[in-house]
């Protein structure tokens, strides 16, 4: 998949960096709104490597000969990325609630000293029953943490669960998310939405009445995660700095 972002500061081409051709592809309105990556760039202009940490529920198991959703992940990025090499650390856990993740990651960070952390939220606490509240609680705490650090963050949310079945507590822990990635001007994935609309369109267009595929699910995370970030680069890149307000 060519994104077309290019690891300098030269012009790049944002229409081909933001919607690859794939039968992946999500609006962005469905995918994430642009945030600061500083760090991201600053590796991509100094030492020309990406170090990624993943904390948080599992995506993807690479059965069989299938790759990894990392490992699928890595190769989108360095083919985006020309000439920088990606590291990804995937440390998750199944079962992990945000609070027990937030702890996690000081020692993680600690040990892999990742520019990036992708951390899945979100699911395990609705099923928990986490209050919103407490969860939101845990993840500003978290995310505040990594920013001190200096790493930034990507939180990718979570899709439909069979065993969820209070849609309040649902959507209370998406809209905490939300809440947390706009007040701490952070990257968020809105995956429930993304693999929504990839399910719709495969259906009709693909597939008729039969299911959307687990497995081109994880592939398709993978692509989704990589065109945030590819496209959230261009934005920062190319978007015209604000003009100077008068005194």
């Amino acid at each position: 998949m060519a994104l077309g972002l290019a690891s300098s500061p030269a012009p790049l081409r944002a229409q081909e960096a933001t919607r690859p051709a794939s039968r992946c592809d999500v609006p962005a309105d469905q995918l994430a709104a642009p945030a600061p990556l500083p760090h991201v760039l600053a590796a991509l202009k100094t030492t020309k490597k990406l170090h990624i940490l993943i904390i948080g529920s599992p995506i993807g198991i690479g059965r069989g000969p299938r790759k990894s959703y990392p490992v699928v992940l890595e190769g989108l990025l360095e083919h985006a990325l020309t000439g920088i090499d990606v590291n990804i650390v995937d440390r998750p856990v199944s079962g992990e609630t945000v609070d027990t993740a937030a702890e996690r990651i000081r020692t993680e960070v600690a040990l892999s000293r990742p520019d990036l952390l992708i951390w899945q939220v979100g699911a395990n606490d609705a099923l928990a029953r986490m209050p919103p509240s407490e969860y939101e609680s845990a993840l500003r705490d978290g995310v505040r943490w990594a920013k001190e650090d200096g790493v930034d963050v990507l939180l990718i949310g979570f899709e439909a669960n069979p065993w969820l079945h209070d849609d309040r507590e649902v959507l209370a822990v998406r809209e905490a998310t939300g809440r947390v990635a706009k007040t701490e001007d952070v990257l968020y994935l809105r995956r429930f939405d993304a693999m929504q609309f990839l399910a719709r369109t495969r259906n009709r267009v693909e597939q008729g009445d039969e299911p959307f595929p687990a497995e081109v699910g994880d592939d398709c995370m993978a692509e989704l995660v990589a065109q945030a970030l590819a496209a959230n680069l261009v934005l920062r890149r190319t978007r015209p700095a604000p003009a100077p307000t008068e005194p």
